[in-house]
């Protein structure tokens, strides 16, 4: 009797949380249609509860197995329905599309409203998950088993969603300025001419934040950030950036702070150089490179750019990393291209502090891919903020082995150009991992192919720094492979490649610098060897530096004698800035 009911509530409940999951309650219309939905789930749920639980029923409570069964749907309707009358009863307040940027302002009060409705669903969703959790029984027959699981399943997602978004709203206001004016540095990067953390910083801003509203203070080239006069500013950490990146004094180079592919680590450091060099005290900041910003003139609309011409959503990265040098083809024009770099970021945040944003299902849709590659990147230096924006991806945090294994390259431009933009990097690691050990023997093999020619484009381009002695054309980069195992041999092509071992972020990172000639592809081998924790899975976490062209890598694991993987041996990595993956072991074949 009741199983009809039940399963329609299941189909109701279902789309509404598919439509909410999806952001289709950014529309009155839509709110309405779930709302609705979750009106018929509770009716549904309710009456199913009633019938489960009856008092003719009671007599189930005496028969061994049917008594399991009887208690079990009894309480999970009963469940159900509470958590669809709570979730009816806030919908109405859960209007993600209440939450608007106008004006260059977000109405922190609704966005307030919002958060406080959805901890209140949030916490039903937890009782709900823990009296599922309590009626699992292996007693249950398959269908009530089965029915079980599909409700316990979509309350765990809820839930999970749930949670993402009271800890999104609830960290958003102080971020926005609501507990007092926040500041942050931006900073414009470009990977033509690479750093760890993506590119070299070519122009930057501040953001100021009060109460919701969002201001561009303060712009400029970065080169007004080099005035100080040399040897009076100091970086007093982290212990590793200094270790590995002091010698090359960063102090002096404001552009060069993105040396760490760590955003936190970058943006501790650019929080100690901008108030020796001007500026004022930082919060955080936000990185962000030409893709990225052509993602927000999806928002903006064009800039009428004097000099580089109108730059769209479609051609800002092209124009702003291959075709400005070709507006500006002798070094002398130098300075006058990065004032309209400046210019161009200028323009973007001015009409992004005064304009209006989509809905925040419109604006992920947006941004997504460029904050996934590590193109978007926005820091807290405030400890409540971080575990949100790392949550969410924003953090650019460099990823930890925990126990496992971790593999990263970075090339950094040691030339002095903006050749990086014709640069095409391949990975290929081939691992053998023994479950019973926890050993890694890798095998990583490395093509970094240069697209650039040997003439037709500026000396900025495909020249290189005063005596260098480079032929045109030629990439010079400073090469590192970050790993948590040890560096037993490397080679280019067939020759010996000496490398320096320095630690950075909780693993080994070797380096040497390597030439890459106009048109010509370098090998470079690495031999490693290591202990993980041990245990029928390896587990490897890769972070990938968003440069102009995205990376070719495949990773291929094998087992040692008399272990074989059960399902997929090889993985081909997507464009994803941080990424893990888990490869399953068995004893035998």
């Amino acid at each position: 009797m009741a199983h009809a009911r039940v399963s329609r509530g299941i189909v109701a409940a279902e789309g509404a949380l598919g439509s909410a999951s999806g952001g289709q309650q950014s529309s009155a219309a839509a709110q309405e249609r779930i709302v609705a939905q979750l009106r018929t789930a509770n009716a549904d749920f309710a009456a199913a509860a009633s019938q489960t639980g009856a008092w003719w029923t009671a007599g189930g409570r005496l028969i061994p197995v049917v008594a399991q069964q009887r208690q079990a749907l009894a309480q999970a309707t009963a469940v159900a329905g509470n958590v669809t009358s709570v979730a009816e009863h806030e919908a109405a307040g859960i209007h993600l599309g209440q939450i608007t940027y106008q004006h260059g302002r977000i109405n922190l009060a609704k966005l307030g409203a919002v958060g406080r409705s959805l901890q209140t669903v949030d916490g039903h969703l937890a009782n709900a998950e823990r009296h599922l959790a309590a009626l699992k029984s292996s007693w249950l027959v398959s269908p009530v088993q089965s029915r079980l699981g599909i409700l316990d399943t979509e309350v765990v997602k809820a839930k999970s969603s749930a949670d993402l978004a009271v800890e999104v709203l609830g960290a958003v206001p102080s971020l926005l300025g609501d507990h007092g004016t926040r500041h942050y540095f931006v900073a414009f990067m470009t990977p033509a001419e690479s750093r760890g953390l993506g590119g070299f910083i070519g122009a930057y801003g501040e953001l100021t934040a009060d109460r919701g509203r969002i201001t561009l203070s303060r712009s400029g080239d970065i080169s007004q950030l080099n005035r100080v006069p040399t040897g009076s500013r100091h970086i007093t950490g982290p212990p590793d950036y200094l270790a590995r990146y002091g010698g090359f004094h960063p102090q002096d180079y404001f552009q060069n702070l993105t040396f760490s592919p760590d955003m936190p680590t970058v943006t501790q450091v650019v929080a100690q150089m901008y108030p020796q060099s001007g500026g004022d005290h930082i919060d955080g900041m936000l990185a962000l490179d030409p893709a990225a910003l052509g993602s927000l003139l999806e928002f903006t609309g064009p800039l009428d750019v004097p000099g580089l011409g109108e730059l769209t959503a479609a051609n800002a990265a092209d124009v702003l990393l291959k075709g400005q040098y070709a507006a500006f083809p002798a070094g002398k024009e130098q300075g006058a291209r990065h004032d309209y770099l400046q210019d161009a970021l200028r323009q973007a945040f001015a009409k992004l502090s005064s304009g209006t944003l989509p809905a925040p299902q419109s604006l992920a849709e947006v941004l997504d891919a460029d904050v996934r590659q590590g193109r978007l990147l926005l820091w807290s230096l405030h400890p409540a903020d971080q575990p949100m924006l790392r949550r969410v991806g924003l953090a650019g945090a460099f990823p930890s082995p925990r126990g496992g294994d971790l593999l990263a390259m970075t090339t950094q431009n040691a030339a002095n150009n903006k050749i990086d933009a014709y640069l095409q990097r391949s990975l290929t690691d081939h691992v053998t991992y023994d479950p019973a050990t926890g050993r890694v023997d890798s095998t990583v093999t490395v093509a970094l192919h240069n697209e650039a020619p040997r003439s037709g484009l500026s000396r900025d381009v495909i020249g290189s720094f005063p005596g260098s002695g480079l032929a045109p054309g030629t990439n010079l980069t400073w090469f590192s492979l970050y790993s948590a195992l040890r560096l037993t041999g490397a080679r280019n092509g067939t020759s010996p490649l000496p490398m320096v071992a320095t630690p950075e972020l909780g693993v080994r990172t070797y380096s040497a610098y390597v030439a890459v000639p106009a048109g010509a592809t370098v090998m470079l081998t690495f031999e490693l060897q290591g202990d993980t924790e041990p245990g029928p899975d390896y587990r490897l976490a890769l972070n990938t530096q968003p440069l102009v062209l995205a990376d070719h890598d495949q990773i291929d694991v094998s087992g040692a004698a008399g272990w074989s993987p059960t399902g997929a041996r090889g993985w081909i990595p997507g464009t994803d800035a941080r990424q893990r993956h888990v490869f399953a072991f068995r004893a035998g074949r």
